[in-house]
């Protein structure tokens, strides 16, 4: 866990520092990146994504909302839940920090070869199903 968890740092301390031309963190990255594959998440689903209360989601998704890059509106389902869906400057500003993402995951791991990295990636991406039970 050590091992993994100062490998996940070394690269998110790159990437914070790269975002920053976008004038994002790692998390409103993350959380426009989740609202871009999964339109209509509401923000008590992305508050147990990310382990955090909902007050404090509320508050990055408010943070977005308010520099026009997500928007949200009453679920179909159930008028009193919010969904967020990326508008599109949210979108522009995604595939701008998509490229910034890749070009620093493409540098952490230039050294190892394609096996290697698709065989981290199967194993971890097995790992987060399993954590997260299924």
């Amino acid at each position: 866990m050590y091992l993994l968890n100062q490998a996940n740092q070394a690269v998110r301390s790159q990437l914070e520092q790269a975002l920053r031309t976008q004038s994002l963190t790692g998390i409103q990255y993350t959380v426009l990146s989740i609202v871009g594959s999964r339109t209509g998440i509401s923000s008590a689903e992305l508050s147990r994504r990310f382990f955090v209360t909902p007050q404090t989601m509320n508050e990055i998704v408010t943070g977005l909302e308010k520099r026009g890059l997500l928007k949200r509106e009453a679920s179909a389902d159930n008028k009193r839940i919010l969904t967020a869906s990326l508008t599109g400057s949210g979108e522009e500003t995604l595939k701008e920090c998509d490229r910034i993402a890749d070009e620093i995951e493409k540098s952490a791991f230039s050294d190892m070869s394609d096996n290697d990295f698709n065989d981290l990636r199967r194993i971890l991406r097995g790992r987060l199903v399993a954590l997260r039970g299924g």
